[in-house]
């Protein structure tokens, strides 16, 4: 059998439950975008309440606020001190507003860190937890003032290398949700060899993992043009049982489920029926 046939559908344990048979299925209709940023992080601009109302306007059923963290800080993250005030301000307006509101968090995968990240997660009541990788040793690969570096790799092996850390970005099992599982091809660096294997590899950890992958629109709006991850990637996703998200990575109000029509397209295609909601940290599947 060729690597491309493998099946990859073998049982296994995990800290979800979104793979067994006994999945819980909400019946009514979701539109719900996790992946949601605002001036906590340094990056990104606008308060919740802006955000929300934009989620509403444009018939979303529930958002995920998921800022920034990086254990070491960077001007775009939260830092130590703040991360206490994010989670009670968030909570606060849970209790105020009527639009279903979830408390997450978008966490840069650094391996060295992993121990670091584990005891800021630790005993926060956070509904889900995005697990994604920017950066490659020191490098920021997503920022475009360092996009420069892309001369300096054979693309294939540095996209070798980033699916490398986006495997073990999943099996530190710290995190419920891969967030835009191939940003890599951002700027629109692309391997000319076949990396299907790569794929592969990468979609048999993610199940063994028990995670679950982003369907991410903001790559519509970067030079790659293309929704992360790719229709060849989701499709294996979906042929192997892994359950999805959504997320806008929205950095301003206005991009709140910004081409989610789009998505919700190409999430139809490759088969999907449900997406992943969570709740303390547990799962559930919605339908679409």
């Amino acid at each position: 059998m060729k690597k491309a046939e493998r099946n990859l559908s073998h049982s296994h344990k995990g800290r979800l439950t979104s793979h067994s048979s006994n999945k819980t299925v909400k019946r009514t209709a979701m539109l719900i975008d996790d992946h949601v940023h605002t001036a906590m992080s340094g990056d990104a601009k606008g308060e919740l309440t802006e955000y929300l109302k934009i989620a509403g306007n444009r018939g979303l059923t529930e958002i995920g606020v998921s800022d920034h963290y990086h254990p070491e800080q960077p001007k775009y993250s939260m830092s130590n001190e703040k991360l206490a005030e994010y989670v009670k301000k968030v909570q606060q307006l849970k209790k105020k507003t009527d639009f279903p509101l979830k408390l997450g968090i978008e966490v840069d995968f650094i391996p060295s860190l992993e121990s670091k990240i584990e005891k800021a997660l630790k005993s926060t009541p956070f509904d889900y937890v995005i697990g994604s990788v920017h950066f490659i040793n020191n490098w920021g690969f997503d920022d475009p003032k360092y996009i420069s570096e892309y001369q300096k790799w054979d693309i294939t092996e540095l996209y070798e290398t980033y699916f490398s850390l986006v495997q073990q970005c999943a099996k530190s099992q710290l995190f419920n949700i891969i967030g835009h599982p191939d940003l890599i091809k951002k700027f629109g660096y692309k391997p000319k060899t076949d990396i299907t294997d790569v794929y592969l590899n990468t979609v048999e950890v993610l199940k063994e993992s028990n995670v679950c992958v982003e369907v991410n629109t903001s790559g519509l709006r970067a030079p790659c043009r293309e929704m992360y991850p790719s229709k060849q990637f989701l499709k294996m996703c979906h042929d192997n049982g892994i359950p999805i998200t959504l997320g806008s990575d929205a950095h301003t109000p206005e991009n709140v489920g910004k081409n989610f029509s789009q998505a919700l397209k190409l999430i139809r295609q490759v088969g999907y029926e449900n997406i992943a909601r969570f709740t303390y940290r547990k799962l559930e599947l919605a339908r679409i």
